[in-house]
């Protein structure tokens, strides 16, 4: 299970740095990110049960921060909001 989870993970950074480079404005986000991909994903795991199955890089004003979509072992989705720029989680969604 974790191969899997690392696996997404990783596609899902590289589909971010892809759009990144085509996408007018998240080169700047990127550039903010102080965090990875793979770290907001493994801090939002550390912050309760269940696997990291979804990223995405977002900006709000001068704010960079993920979006990790978190599923339990009973299939229960939960989003938390994970500052790229200090690593801390700012909020669950």
């Amino acid at each position: 299970m974790r191969v899997l989870s690392g696996m997404i993970v990783g596609s899902l950074a590289l589909l971010v740095s892809a759009c990144a480079e085509t996408e007018q404005g998240k080169s700047y986000w990127l550039r903010h990110a102080v965090v990875t991909l793979a770290q907001a994903a493994e801090i939002a795991e550390t912050n309760g049960p269940g696997r990291a199955v979804g990223v995405e890089l977002g900006q709000s004003g001068k704010s960079v921060f993920y979006d990790v979509e978190i599923i339990d072992t009973m299939n229960k989705s939960r989003h938390l909001r994970v500052d790229a720029e200090t690593g801390k989680i700012v909020k669950g969604l």
